[in-house]
């Protein structure tokens, strides 16, 4: 099954097939996760919490994500976040 949303706005709903590798965003409006997901491949359900939460994840480019050229990421210590 094509996920033809995905092919034509760059997101993918959990459990829809990616139609273009890319690194994707999702957020839950505390925290953002990024992931490389591949074409073929499902868009995995969200990854915080108990990890079975259904997401949008919207695919990254320059245009979406500003003039920004990289992102900051934080290390937490297993179990803290």
């Amino acid at each position: 099954m094509q996920d033809f949303q995905a092919a034509k706005t760059g997101t993918g709903s959990t459990g829809t097939i990616c139609t273009k590798t890319g690194l994707y965003k999702a957020s839950d409006g505390k925290i953002e996760f990024i992931e490389l997901i591949e074409d073929g491949q499902s868009f995995p359900p969200f990854p915080g919490g108990n990890g079975k939460k259904s997401t949008t994840w919207t695919r990254l480019s320059v245009s979406s994500d500003g003039n920004k050229t990289g992102f900051e990421s934080v290390l937490v210590p297993a179990g803290t976040a």
